[in-house]
């Protein structure tokens, strides 16, 4: 059998794009929608934003982390627009590791929003892979070129 690096590495983004865009989607769809459609929802993260996280404006805060999360979730999981959507992941998970996350429950959730900063690092730099919308739609455009301009 022989091993090609290449198409495994591929594979390995697959599986962690799939991953890493699944969770930020299922931990922060309620939230969002809770924040948007269920008023009697809103406290909650006025307390957890406001009183705990000590953020200004706490309702527009947890709306934009989560919404972010959402977002960013789902263009990693389809793998369009990959590393800004990532960079936004990045970005969101080392805040909240950082605001939230230390402390008494630091191996719980701390683990959690470190693994999700590192996996979203490796989208960064490497891009969605040969398994994503944006290698196909780089090759489609990079083939029209060829035939324009070749």
């Amino acid at each position: 059998m022989n091993y090609n690096k290449t198409k495994a590495w591929d594979i390995v983004l697959l599986v962690i794009r799939i991953w890493l865009g699944y969770r930020m989607i299922t931990a922060s769809f309620s939230s969002v929608t809770g924040i948007i459609f269920h008023p009697e929802q809103r406290p909650f993260f006025i307390k957890w934003f406001g009183e705990e996280l000590h953020y200004p404006f706490p309702l527009l805060m947890a709306f934009l982390a989560k919404g972010t999360e959402l977002t960013g979730g789902f263009f990693v999981l389809i793998g369009l627009f990959t590393r800004p959507a990532a960079i936004l992941i990045a970005f969101t998970m080392s805040i909240a590791t950082l605001t939230a996350n230390l402390g008494k429950d630091f191996n719980l959730d701390g683990g959690f929003t470190i693994s999700y900063t590192l996996f979203a690092v490796i989208f960064i730099v490497d891009g969605g892979g040969k398994y994503s919308l944006d290698h196909l739609l780089r090759r489609h455009v990079h083939h029209r070129h060829v035939h324009v301009h070749g």
